[in-house]
């Protein structure tokens, strides 16, 4: 999927903390990967930790790394 197809359909891009990680992140690039909704075969952690939990002890995901987390790191 294009990472910038939402914005074409008029979709409103929601902000995903900056720290989130994926596999595909270092692969294809950050500018590549679209980070807006979870993918069922993706494994995410945090840049911050280093593991699947943010510095608040809660999973990381698309979903949940979000402006209403404490520890979220706007782009």
């Amino acid at each position: 999927m294009d990472p910038n197809q939402a914005e074409k359909d008029g979709a409103v891009r929601r902000p995903v903390c900056k720290r989130l990680r994926t596999k595909m992140y270092y692969v294809m690039g950050r500018d590549h990967v679209d980070l807006q909704e979870a993918s069922p075969s993706g494994q995410y952690w945090c840049a911050t930790t280093g593991t699947v939990l943010g510095p608040d002890d809660v999973y990381c995901s698309p979903s949940v790394c979000r402006p209403s987390r404490a520890c979220f790191d706007p782009d």
